[in-house]
């Protein structure tokens, strides 16, 4: 790992707009509602009860329209689900006035695994800073963009420090069988919201003798993503997060390729986020900052060195709004053809491969018309179906023309990887179900 020197953190630090000292206790800068991160200098996380605490006080402290002549950001927190041990999963929103016909829906998803805490963090200082915002250019760009925010998908996962949930689930592998209650709640988001941008912030450990920079990106990989949507996912990760990262201090780099025989992960698995909402018709991105010192400041502060990885992920979320404002009829309207693409019916379907890997002997077929389902298999499936916004008729037939046309086959199809039932294929008139050695 290269070492970064003492200047390119200050300057980092400068850029992104995040304090380098600890915060005041109390109300934080200026009065304003702090984290317990920030009052403690980055030394050590927010709880879950401070988060609680932290949402009452930002959204009570939030100017409502009545007592605001500018068009103040209105700040709302809604329960979409709870953790296996009861916890509150909640999203944050956080609007203005709408200036545009379709505003863009950006969700961040800030801490699926509950080791990973700094996407978190950054996630709570992004909702307060944007609420806060009274310039010309926050208020345009609220005007613009709706801000959805889920800053604990894992919140038992982070009470306890560990990876995966309460039940042992690694949460960013359960986006296809959606066993979890935190992924279903997750999945009722991108359900009932439909945002145009999913943002999934995480962060990554690797062996000291690595050239892995200490930010990285991706986009989705899985084939089965509709180019429009594909190409404005690598717009964002390179050309935008991409961009802004390194302008701020930091080297970044295409996660999954580092440099080294080491593979880090980044394939077209359907069960990850970013593949997983892309299927569901939106613009995903991943976002990994490294959690090593990059300095030996950073070796000797452990505050220093929290502050720094939260400072890079609000760098990449900033970067991520600017997109949506500036390029928002790019992307809704790419969403839009992305969704009636699928209502008219796909041609092929891809059961393996990723953009970055021909994809494997049969792992590629014709997308079939419907499957068929037995009463048997439908009780066993329904309730997944139902959570993918899959539609079934009467008859136990699932047309594939239909917006979550490619999320039924890789839940129904026998040759998928992740399948929850093996249902019949119903070939497209004047064709035949392909023999599965010949795809």
């Amino acid at each position: 790992m290269r070492v970064w020197a003492t200047r390119t953190v200050l300057a980092m630090a400068l850029v992104a707009g995040v304090a380098l000292a600890p915060a005041p206790a109390g109300g934080g800068r200026g009065g304003r509602v702090s984290t317990g991160f920030e009052r403690r200098g980055g030394t050590v996380w927010t709880t879950v009860a401070e988060e609680r605490d932290y949402l009452r006080d930002l959204v009570a402290a939030a100017p409502g329209p009545e007592r605001a002549g500018w068009g103040a950001a209105r700040v709302t927190v809604t329960r979409v689900g709870t953790s296996a041990r009861g916890r509150a999963v909640d999203l944050i929103t956080v609007a203005g006035a709408r200036s545009v016909p379709e505003p863009v829906r950006v969700l961040f998803v800030c801490g699926q695994h509950g080791d990973e805490p700094a996407g978190r963090e950054a996630c709570l200082k992004l909702v307060r800073d944007l609420a806060a915002d009274r310039s010309p250019a926050g208020r345009r760009l609220l005007e613009r963009v709706t801000v959805l925010v889920l800053a604990t998908p894992n919140p038992d996962g982070s009470a306890a420090g560990t990876r995966a949930t309460a039940e042992g689930v690694d949460l960013n592998r359960d986006h296809v069988a959606v066993n979890s209650p935190e992924a279903r709640a997750i999945r009722r988001v991108l359900r009932e919201a439909r945002p145009h941008i999913v943002h999934d912030l995480h962060e990554f450990t690797v062996p000291a003798d690595t050239a892995a920079p200490p930010a990285l990106y991706l986009w989705p990989r899985n084939l089965n993503v509709a180019p429009e949507l594909r190409s404005l996912a690598i717009e964002l990760a390179r050309d935008r997060i991409g961009t802004a990262l390194p302008a701020a201090g930091w080297a970044a780099g295409v996660y999954g390729e580092d440099g080294t025989t080491r593979q880090l992960g980044g394939d077209g698995d359907e069960r990850l986020l970013r593949n997983a909402a892309a299927l569901d018709h939106a613009v995903a991105v991943l976002v990994e900052v490294g959690t090593r010192p990059v300095s030996a400041l950073e070796r000797a502060d452990p505050g220093l060195l929290g502050r720094r990885r939260v400072a890079a992920h609000l760098v990449a979320a900033q970067a991520t709004l600017r997109m949506a404002a500036e390029r928002g009829d790019a992307i809704t309207a790419a969403v839009r053809t992305s969704r009636e693409r699928a209502e008219a019916g796909g041609e092929v379907v891809y059961f393996d491969g990723a953009d970055n890997v021909p994809a494997g002997r049969g792992a590629v077929g014709p997308m079939p018309c419907a499957y068929r389902l037995t009463p048997d298999l439908y009780a066993s499936a329904r309730a997944v179906l139902a959570e993918h916004g899959v539609r079934v008729q009467p008859d136990l037939r699932v047309p594939t023309a239909q917006p979550a046309g490619v999320m039924a086959a890789l839940l129904l199809d026998p040759r998928a990887r992740f399948a929850v039932a093996m249902a019949t294929t119903e070939p497209c008139a004047g064709t035949s179900a392909p023999h599965a050695d010949a795809l």
